[in-house]
């Protein structure tokens, strides 16, 4: 008789599109159905990606099975959320869980721990900077938190060497304990996209275009993709350069003020903010450069999956992510974080000289090609969620 498939809970705070989100859509597409049995748990049952699960993976959502509390004090709901997944884990008889976002650490680590059940988590950001920025209230009783949390897990997995190191350093975790595992890029799906026309957006062929992609929140630096653009284009006449539009996808808190900073700036008709686009790989296919003007970052997809569009790229020269990559291979341009007047410059030199920006280009698919490959990493992760449950428990 075979053995029952491994039940693994993969756990989200909602599957609203980010690149966490897609690598937990990844793996509920990917695992063999044979050795696993995935199932998702979200605290709200809401996102984009959600039309996108299979149709043989359960969910769960807390919010789906409690109400906000009339009378509520900091830590209550927290209490609550890790008391429903130990429930959920007994309940459902899982065998392993996997995270990747901080927020859902926080719960899914005491939550494990009571229930007894082994945990895999990764870590996506540098913490210093992620946490630190995000969490305001009782900071530094959630860095204990997270801290216990991630010691007690199983396995221990980041993006990147850099963000490895940063973590091991923040919550004081040895670094032989973190093992490195690049995101993939799911490219046949993205090249296949890429080749379709955009859906109701048109890049106008009097101008060359930029794109950028991501949540609109402050560690995303679009005001100073912004405010580069501004300068470009007050001195682009002077220099012989082509007019130039702005293309911005994602959704966030900065939606409004970015727009407003663009009218501030008068050149609104040369920027658009579009919220969630479902195929930004037909924008990267047909822009003239991808930025990441990101003020700290793990490792982003929407690079990645640029350079996998054939776009050449821009980046903040970050302590991790972008600036990592970039730093070790010359597959793009790296500008100071936060300085606007660098990249216009880099935007400016991208159409003096173009010639060395596509060459540039050729090598980062090739790049992308060889090193995050979807079949890969679902090999990779697949091994060290069985090796979790075949080492013996403490």
């Amino acid at each position: 008789m075979a053995p029952r498939p491994v039940r693994i809970l993969l756990c989200s705070s909602s599957m609203e599109p980010g690149g966490s989100e897609r690598q937990l859509l990844y793996l509920l597409r990917g695992l063999d159905r044979a050795r696993f049995d995935p199932m998702l748990y979200l605290l709200y049952d809401q996102g984009a990606l959600l039309s996108e699960i299979p149709g043989d993976v359960r969910r769960i959502a807390f919010w789906n099975e409690h109400r906000p509390p009339k009378l509520s004090w900091p830590g209550r709901i927290h209490h609550w959320q890790i008391a429903h997944l130990r429930q959920v884990l007994l309940r459902e008889r899982i065998d392993l869980t996997y995270d990747r976002l901080f927020h859902m650490t926080m719960i899914a680590g005491p939550a494990t721990r009571q229930a007894k059940v082994p945990r895999v988590s990764t870590i996506v950001s540098p913490p210093q900077f992620d946490v630190e920025r995000s969490e305001n209230k009782w900071r530094w009783i959630k860095r204990r938190r997270l801290a216990r949390a991630y010691r007690q897990s199983a396995a221990l997995l980041t993006v990147a060497a850099g963000t490895a190191q940063s973590a091991s350093l923040y919550y004081d975790i040895p670094r032989d304990r973190f093992q490195v595992v690049p995101s993939p890029i799911d490219l046949p799906r993205i090249q296949t996209l890429a080749d379709s026309k955009p859906t109701n957006i048109e890049f106008r062929s009097d101008r060359v275009h930029l794109f950028a992609a991501g949540r609109l929140s402050v560690e995303k630096g679009h005001r100073y993709l912004i405010e580069a653009v501004a300068q470009y284009l007050d001195e682009r006449a002077t220099q012989s350069l082509p007019d130039l539009d702005l293309h911005i996808a994602g959704d966030g808190p900065l939606h409004e003020s970015l727009r407003e900073q663009s009218r501030a700036l008068r050149i609104e008709d040369h920027v658009y903010l579009y919220g969630h686009i479902a195929n930004p790989y037909a924008m990267m296919r047909r822009c003239d450069l991808f930025c990441m003007p990101s003020l700290y970052e793990g490792m982003p997809n929407a690079m990645l999956e640029a350079m996998a569009c054939g776009a050449p790229v821009v980046a903040s020269n970050t302590q991790q992510g972008p600036g990592e990559l970039l730093r070790e291979y010359p597959l793009g341009t790296l500008v100071p974080p936060a300085d606007a007047p660098s990249l216009c410059r880099a935007i400016q030199d991208r159409f003096r000289t173009p010639d060395p920006w596509l060459e540039r280009t050729r090598a980062a698919e090739d790049y992308v090609l060889t090193h995050h490959d979807m079949n890969r990493w679902l090999v990779t992760m697949s091994n060290i969620f069985l090796s979790v449950l075949h080492r013996p428990r403490p």
